[in-house]
């Protein structure tokens, strides 16, 4: 991959202000749900930025839930590949969760690709951490795969229409 302008690096990834797209869960409420801002490293691939959870993402003990904690680790992971001008879906992430996430704390959160194979498999290592230090709260290595847009949302749709008729009845595609 060329290295990025200036411009391109500091461009955020997932904000609907600046042009960019949102991803699915967040789309409908024109923000990141994880407060996530991220940007391209001038140096690569890698993204970094910051995330802020609200209390809506409270876990036990006034900490963030850990399925939070995953959900934004997992977009980060998914920004690498998008970086590249790539869909790649998670076939699979590890989480390890070394300290709670604090509730509404602004945290720097990094992802960087670990390696990419000539069959379109990416791993991509993300972390959480505190703001003002090197402690890092959490983190995450994934698996994703490279998809076809079309094709891949395509064929979801199709299972998806399947599953529902196989359900509905003997009526079902006939109208």
């Amino acid at each position: 991959m060329n290295t990025p302008t200036r411009s391109e690096a500091n461009e955020p990834l997932f904000s609907l202000e600046y042009g960019k797209l949102l991803c699915m869960g967040c789309r409908p409420m024109n923000r990141c749900r994880f407060g996530m801002r991220l940007h391209r490293v001038a140096e690569g691939d890698a993204v970094e930025g910051t995330a802020r959870f609200t209390p809506e993402h409270e876990g036990a003990g006034g900490v963030v839930h850990g399925g939070s904690v995953m959900g934004a680790l997992d977009e980060a992971c998914g920004a690498v590949p998008i970086a590249a001008a790539v869909l790649a879906v998670t076939a699979e992430m590890e989480v390890k969760f070394r300290r709670p996430v604090p509730l509404e704390r602004e945290l720097r959160i990094r992802a960087w690709p670990e390696s990419r194979d000539e069959r379109g498999h990416w791993i991509v290592r993300a972390e959480i951490l505190l703001p003002d230090s090197d402690t890092v709260l959490c983190h995450a290595r994934a698996r994703f795969v490279e998809r076809d847009p079309t094709e891949h949302y395509g064929r979801f749709r199709q299972w998806l229409d399947n599953e529902r008729c196989s359900s509905a009845g003997p009526d079902c595609r006939a109208g």
